[in-house]
């Protein structure tokens, strides 16, 4: 992944269409996940059961490309750690 002048990153990872946060992301995108998590409220985190049944559903989605979703530009697995997230499919 490579910065260019522009700000803008040239690479294989996508970054989230809804935010200017690609900077600070990492190439290993559960560092990344690891510390936002960290960063939520403790009664805003979604259990480990919770966050693993929605990224099954988005394993199985036909919207997924590895692990960003397509409707919503969002990476899966950080939409599945806040309780009040939802799939923009409304499949969870």
């Amino acid at each position: 992944m490579n910065k260019k002048d522009d700000g803008s990153v040239s690479g294989s990872l996508r970054f989230c269409k809804m935010c200017e946060i690609y900077a600070d992301i990492p190439e290993d995108i559960g560092l990344y996940a690891d510390r936002l998590y960290a960063l939520l409220e403790k009664n805003e985190r979604a259990d480990k059961e919770l966050m693993d049944s929605r990224l099954k559903v988005c394993e199985d989605c036909i919207k997924n490309n590895q692990g960003t979703c397509l409707c919503c530009g969002c990476y899966c697995v950080i939409r599945s750690m806040k309780k009040s997230s939802h799939c923009p499919l409304e499949k969870w």
